[in-house]
Parts: structure tokens; C-alpha cells; sequence
């Protein structure tokens, strides 16, 4: 791991290195080039321009369009193309008379035939009977319910005995088992990292 780290600084070093050489090489041949006898060569290599028209007249746009195709190489004997027609700038447009709309009748049917009856009146509300009176008790019956409970015999419930092992070793026993821990185990932001399991 350390060594890949050098070696990535290394490569930096060594490519900022070689930018600098040529920005160097380059400073070198543009000072070369600068010489006066390298302006004449270039100068010598240039083709040479077509005069422009000194009297004051201005140039057609037939000339300027034959300029233009000669700069681009096409034979001087070609005919230009036609102008371009001016397009119009604006029509009217036409304006109809305003049309008034003819009065429409429609009769709206219901597809439904017409109703005839009336449906039965509903009275406003029923009275119901309330719910039979309690039956009174009597003395010994209210002191024999508050009694306390530490007088009266605890019957201890049929405990169910679960067999762990054997529960575990079938898959949907299993399965209850991981089901009932997620249910009744504490949360999972309160668990240690190692029980949380690799997401």
C-alpha cells in the first residue's frame, strides 16, 4: 500500500517533469522561428493576392460572387447563380364576413322512464328499548368478591414444556426461532455490531 502511494507520487512528479520539458522545447522553436530570414521564407510561400479595385466605384454582387467562387475553385467561365428574389414582407390577410350561428333546438330526453310513484315515508327515528336493569346484589356476595386474593387458593397453570434442541433442528422450528428473536430481542440499533450481520 505504501508503495503504491510513492509510486503514484513518482508518476505526478515524473509527468510534471516532462510538461515542463516541452513547454521548454516549444519556447525554444518559437524563438527560432522569430529569425527575419524565416519571415522572408514564409513571406516567399504566401500566394500572392488579387489587387483590389482602387477606383470608388463599388463592387456587384455579381463580382463579389465570382470573387468568392474563384476562392473556392471553380472555373472563372461558370456562371454565377440567379439573385435571390426578395421575399414579401407581409400579405393581408383576408377577412370573411362574421356568420351569425342558427339557433339549435334540442329537446333532452332521459333515457329513464318517468317516475310515477313515490317511495314509502320513513319515520324519523325508532325508540329502542335500553338494556334489562342489573340484578342487585346482596352484603356477603360484594364482601366474598372483595376479598383478598392471598385468601383464596392459586391453581397453578399447566406449564408447556418446549424442546429446545429438538425445536432447532428442523428448519421451520428455526426459523420461529430467528422470527421470535427479532420480535422480542432489543432493537437493532442496540445491538453489538458483530450480531447485526453483514448487510
Amino acid at each position: 500500500m505504501i508503495a503504491a502511494v510513492h509510486l503514484d507520487n513518482f508518476l505526478f512528479l515524473l509527468f510534471v517533469a516532462v510538461a515542463i520539458f516541452f513547454q521548454l522545447l516549444t519556447r525554444v522553436a518559437t524563438k527560432t522561428g522569430r529569425r527575419p530570414d524565416g519571415d522572408e521564407k514564409r513571406r516567399s510561400t504566401t500566394p500572392p493576392q488579387t489587387p483590389r479595385p482602387t477606383t470608388g466605384q463599388a463592387e456587384t454582387d455579381e463580382d463579389r460572387i465570382r470573387k468568392f467562387l474563384e476562392a473556392l475553385g471553380q472555373p472563372t467561365a461558370s456562371k454565377p447563380p440567379p439573385p435571390v428574389a426578395p421575399r414579401p414582407t407581409y400579405q393581408e390577410p383576408i377577412v370573411l364576413p362574421p356568420v351569425e350561428p342558427r339557433p339549435v333546438r334540442r329537446s333532452i330526453r332521459s333515457p329513464l322512464p318517468p317516475l310515477k310513484t313515490r317511495p314509502p315515508e320513513v319515520p324519523a327515528f325508532r325508540v329502542h328499548e335500553g338494556p334489562p336493569p342489573l340484578a342487585t346484589m346482596t352484603e356477603a356476595e360484594v364482601a366474598a368478591a372483595l376479598q383478598p386474593a392471598s385468601s383464596q387458593p392459586i391453581s397453578k397453570p399447566t406449564e408447556a414444556r418446549i424442546d429446545i434442541v429438538s425445536m432447532l433442528k428442523t428448519t421451520s422450528g428455526l426459523r420461529d426461532a430467528i422470527i421470535l428473536r427479532e420480535i422480542f430481542g432489543p432493537p437493532r440499533s442496540l445491538q453489538p455490531l458483530d450480531l447485526v450481520g453483514n448487510v
